[in-house]
């Protein structure tokens, strides 16, 4: 990622804070394709980042700042991934890291953030603009970093996303597909691949910008809903989304904390905002592991459900999905949705007809 360096706002190469994330993988997906109907779908593999999520990028870069500011602490709003790549970055950098994971954050996650040293606090509230109110709080209190990827909060946390725009222009050898598809809590990472792609534009590297789509949960779109009402970023503020309940816990965010980028990212590429159920979630989590070998969080997949909806798509369409974070971060979503192994005796014969039961 730091090959961009020039494009982002650290100032001091000794200052940069890095696990080797970006860079990740672009991976074509026939199979996929041809049961949505589409030309060509691609899927960009943030679930490869060193934590597991694209979120190693914005961190990256907030940790960066937060050296060149010799800060010692960091602090998080988090549902899981950003709370990982702060602990794990900061473990990197030599800082503390203070944790306020809230309701949604699955097991695995508050597990993982633990692992890397950081102090993981499940504070018990489903509505992440309150938390942020309190991170803010404990910051001013006790002079802690504010690394929370919002943009209205700290924008140089969310600078790193934008990198995603760059590497997809790299890959595809600048003709980059007609949509780029990506699910939407806060908004900063659709905002941030947006941002990129004017960086690109202005640099004359592109004439086009993709249309994006901003995707997220039936339980909690308060983008959908703003986009379908043509609401303005700030009157946003004044509404947050009540009770967020859906499986995908990590963009399960009451409001759009980065509105100011995501609304015009879709507005402007005549993109769409929608929302899918959270049982077409799991079935769009579950068909891309069998169809294409990549189990991705429910977070994620939301992208995948999404496919069936995007306006105008068919056979000669090209689609990009971010994978933003791994499945394996959140196994318990797949429990009871994948059987118990056969047990069988050890015998050629009783492998074969095991095998044969199960359809193979």
């Amino acid at each position: 990622m730091w090959a961009y360096r020039d494009l982002l706002p650290i100032a001091e190469p000794a200052n940069v804070v890095s696990l080797g994330e970006g860079a990740t993988p672009l991976v074509e997906a026939p199979r996929l394709a041809a049961q949505r109907g589409l030309g060509q779908l691609l899927l960009k593999n943030e679930m490869a980042n060193p934590t597991g999520s694209f979120k190693d990028r914005q961190v990256a870069v907030g940790v960066s700042h937060a050296r060149e500011l010799g800060a010692d602490t960091v602090a998080v709003v988090s549902s899981g991934n950003v709370a990982c790549a702060a602990s794990a970055y900061a473990a990197r950098a030599g800082m503390r890291a203070v944790l306020l994971m809230h309701a949604h954050a699955a097991a695995g996650k508050i597990v993982q953030a633990a692992v890397y040293g950081g102090v993981a606090i499940q504070v018990d509230t489903p509505a992440a603009s309150a938390l942020f109110a309190l991170c803010i709080e404990a910051c001013e209190k006790w002079g802690w970093y504010h690394l929370s990827t919002a943009g209205i909060y700290n924008p140089f946390n969310v600078e790193g996303a934008k990198t995603i725009a760059y590497e997809l222009y790299q890959q595809t050898g600048g003709d980059l597909p007609d949509w780029v598809v990506a699910p939407v809590g806060g908004g900063g990472l659709l905002g941030g691949v947006w941002r990129g792609f004017l960086d690109l534009e202005r640099l004359g590297l592109i004439d086009r910008v993709p249309r994006l789509a901003g995707i997220q949960a039936a339980g909690c779109a308060p983008l959908k809903k703003a986009f379908d009402e043509g609401t303005a970023f700030l009157d946003t503020l004044e509404d947050p989304w009540p009770n967020p309940e859906t499986v995908a816990g990590g963009i399960a965010d009451d409001i759009l904390f980065d509105g100011h980028t995501v609304l015009p990212a879709v507005r402007t590429t005549h993109g769409c905002a929608l929302a899918v159920e959270d049982d077409e979630i799991l079935a769009a989590q579950h068909t891309l592991a069998v169809t294409e070998g990549l189990l991705c969080e429910p977070t994620a997949a939301v992208a995948i459900a999404a496919l069936p909806y995007l306006p105008g798509v068919g056979p000669g369409s090209r689609v990009c999905c971010l994978l933003t974070g791994s499945g394996i971060k959140d196994l318990g979503s797949l429990e009871g949705r994948v059987g118990a192994p056969r047990r069988v005796e050890a015998s050629l014969e009783a492998i074969g007809e095991a095998v044969r039961n199960a359809g193979c």
